[in-house]
């Protein structure tokens, strides 16, 4: 829900125009989404159906789902060992598509892409081209070990904090 009310505050202020103040940042117009197998499939559907919403009314505006590979991904369902949704990949991390903001969602997936050196290693080397980056609960420990929360303040999952923080301990939990 944090996520959802912060992309809700960097659109409505980026389209809030007010007379006599600067012209607000535009909307960032490419989106993209890191699926890996067992993504949590409302951190990456909610983001995306307020996307859609804002995609719907804004011209050249792009949503990108951006894995390993192009074969469809399964995402995490709550309680469910199987996942139960599955997604076709837009990009793969190698095609290094063109993206203002990622979006990394967790689940219990996300324990595997930490240990992937390629998802890893997609992150660092993309997150310096972007306007944003955000996670997702247990997501935020890929940006923690591709070091982008070093020294920050971040926060996670608080269901299982004490493993999410030794996840990242150059991050300010």
């Amino acid at each position: 829900m944090q996520l959802l009310g912060t992309l809700v505050v960097v659109l409505t202020s980026a389209l809030a125009v007010s007379a006599g103040k600067p012209k607000p940042k535009p909307i960032p117009l490419k989106w993209g989404v890191l699926a890996f197998p067992q993504y949590f499939g409302l951190d990456a559907y909610g983001p995306l159906e307020l996307l859609n919403i804002v995609a719907f009314n804004t011209p050249n505006m792009t949503l990108s789902i951006i894995a390993e590979t192009m074969d469809f991904i399964p995402a995490q369902i709550s309680g469910s060992p199987v996942g139960l949704t599955w997604v076709k990949p837009t990009y793969t991390i190698d095609q290094d598509p063109e993206i203002d903001v990622l979006l990394i969602p967790g689940g219990d997936g996300a324990e595997v892409a930490y240990d992937n050196p390629r998802i890893i290693d997609y992150v660092k080397r993309t997150y310096p081209k972007l306007k944003y980056i955000a996670s997702v609960c247990t997501g935020a420990q890929i940006l923690a070990k591709a070091g982008i929360l070093k020294g920050k303040k971040a926060t996670t999952n608080k269901w299982v904090w004490a493993h999410m923080v030794s996840k990242g301990p150059g991050v300010k939990w």
